[in-house]
């Protein structure tokens, strides 16, 4: 059970309870790319399970790439190649920014009453 009693814990515990599913991965892998650079296995291999327990391997090839990617690092990990491990999960990091960047810009475009393919000039 979390201590509520530290302050940075539960800032982290509200943070988490007020993002959408995108938010939380994001944060799992930020956890996960920590204890990279901590060396810390335990915390690096829960993490990599935490991402990979959310896959919906059914939804296609992207998930089981994304399965593949997770036990990858793990390997690497077990293996002591942190930084590596680490390099990797800063990629996927960076993909999925992309994506909630889009879909921010999106939901921003719908507000403002444009489609959101459609971008006005002038």
């Amino acid at each position: 059970m979390i201590a509520h009693n530290q302050p940075s814990l539960r800032y982290r515990e509200l943070q988490a309870a007020g993002a959408n599913s995108l938010q939380r991965t994001l944060m799992v892998y930020d956890a996960a790319i920590v204890a990279c650079g901590r060396q810390d296995l335990q915390r690096t291999t829960e993490a990599l399970n935490v991402l990979r327990n959310s896959l919906d391997l059914e939804q296609g090839p992207i998930p089981v790439s994304l399965f593949r990617i997770y036990q990858y690092c793990g390997k690497l990990a077990r293996e002591g190649r942190y930084d590596e491990a680490a390099d990797m999960l800063r990629e996927l990091v960076q993909a999925w920014v992309e994506v909630l960047v889009r879909e921010k810009d999106a939901r921003m475009q719908k507000v403002a009453g444009e489609p959101a393919s459609f971008v006005a000039v002038g």
